[in-house]
């Protein structure tokens, strides 16, 4: 027995070792890479990728936002400078008004229908160059057995995470629990899939793998997770993650709303967090827009993809892409994939910012280590969040 645990001692200190190696390597790939030593980071104006149409906002607004979101993140003082954060905001918007340039502008979306694009040509249209697309009926006539009831059933010992009412704090429970409480004292916000090799059959996950190959080779995500959203009308403000997303609607129909990194400063990104995700600073309202829009008159501004997905339907979108949704029925489940396929860089100054971040590195070490080691389902005990997270539900 002590044996045994020595063992596990050992691999475990070998694990992070290994992970921290990892992780300095990629970020030092990355700073000589993509970031340039930061210089194209922070003095290019361009957010996003090419082939996104530029709006006005002006070289030196957008560098002078750069610089206080940089001060705000460091100093970990994310309010800090609003005062002269608003001025350059305002001065951006009378250019955008100068123009005359249209509001809430809806774009198209690029959408297949049941096997009308094939893995290889949905890789180099859509991963590598960062364009968002959504794959109608992708699991045909997607089960009806797809419910928080039946997954319960199913899998009830399997470890969720979710907000408590009562104390407005992120907990563990169990998916039997969270169908037995229907959201009395619980929120319900995701469990991790790979902590249950059954998940990737029942859903049919490993269909996936081939649409991001890594050396011409299907590839697994790096992480997978069942979001649990229950409750009509539950809408979740515009935020953007780190890693290219595909989502396949699992139960109940959500309205997607897409808008482009190149336009982050019309969102109002918050320099909040461990710079893994990124939130706009405003409060929601019911539609997932500012409840005060005279105050964040910019959003209007952002072109924008609005469409629908129903169950078996899969949505891809780039890194740093911002997005929000609505539940259209009672429930809204999902599962969203992270994949590391190569691609273009989407949003160099929020990566930037990101390598720069204590938490990015706690995570991919935690990450890598736990692959190493093939313990993925120990992520599932953690209930770290962002701090603007909780007053979104």
């Amino acid at each position: 027995m002590q044996d045994r645990a020595m063992i596990a001692r050992v691999r475990n200190v070998m694990a992070v070792l290994l992970a921290g190696v990892a992780t300095a390597l990629y970020v030092m790939w990355q700073l000589a890479t993509e970031q340039q030593l930061f210089l194209r980071t922070f003095l290019v104006e361009r957010m996003g990728r090419g082939g996104v149409a530029k709006l006005p906002l002006g070289y030196w607004n957008v560098l002078a936002l750069k610089g206080i979101m940089l001060y705000q993140h460091l100093s970990r003082r994310p309010d800090a400078l609003q005062d002269v954060r608003q001025r350059i905001e305002r001065r951006m918007l009378r250019r955008l008004q100068g123009r005359g340039l249209p509001r809430r502008r809806i774009l198209p979306i690029p959408e297949y229908p049941p096997g009308g694009i094939s893995p290889e040509r949905f890789y180099s249209d859509h991963v590598k160059q960062g364009i968002p697309c959504v794959l109608r009926g992708f699991i045909e006539r997607a089960p009806a057995d797809w419910t928080l009831a039946r997954l319960a059933e199913r899998f009830p010992d399997t470890v969720v995470q979710a907000l408590d009412r009562r104390n407005r704090k992120m907990i563990n429970t169990t998916l039997g629990r969270i169908a037995e409480d229907r959201r009395r004292n619980f929120i319900p916000q995701q469990l991790l899939l790979d902590q249950n090799p059954a998940f990737d059959a029942y859903f049919g996950i490993p269909r996936s793998h081939a649409y991001f190959p890594v050396l011409g080779r299907p590839s697994k995500p790096v992480l997978s997770f069942l979001i649990l959203g229950l409750g009509a009308g539950l809408n979740a403000n515009y935020h953007c993650e780190e890693g290219p997303n595909w989502y396949l609607a699992v139960s109940g129909s959500k309205r997607w709303t897409l808008i482009e990194s190149e336009y982050s400063w019309l969102l109002y990104p918050a320099a909040r967090g461990d710079g893994m995700r990124r939130f706009a600073e405003f409060r929601a309202d019911g539609q997932g827009e500012p409840s005060d829009p005279d105050a964040y008159p910019l959003v209007e501004y952002a072109p924008r993809h609005e469409f629908e997905l129903h169950p078996g339907d899969v949505l891809f979108f780039p890194a740093w892409m911002w997005h929000k949704t609505i539940n259209l029925d009672e429930e809204g489940l999902g599962i969203t994939c992270r994949y590391t396929a190569p691609a273009r860089m989407s949003n160099r100054y929020f990566r930037g910012l990101q390598l720069l971040s204590a938490g990015f590195w706690k995570s991919c070490i935690e990450v890598i280590g736990s692959g190493i080691r093939g313990d993925m389902g120990n992520l599932a005990s953690q209930t770290g969040y962002n701090e603007q997270e909780t007053p979104l539900y």
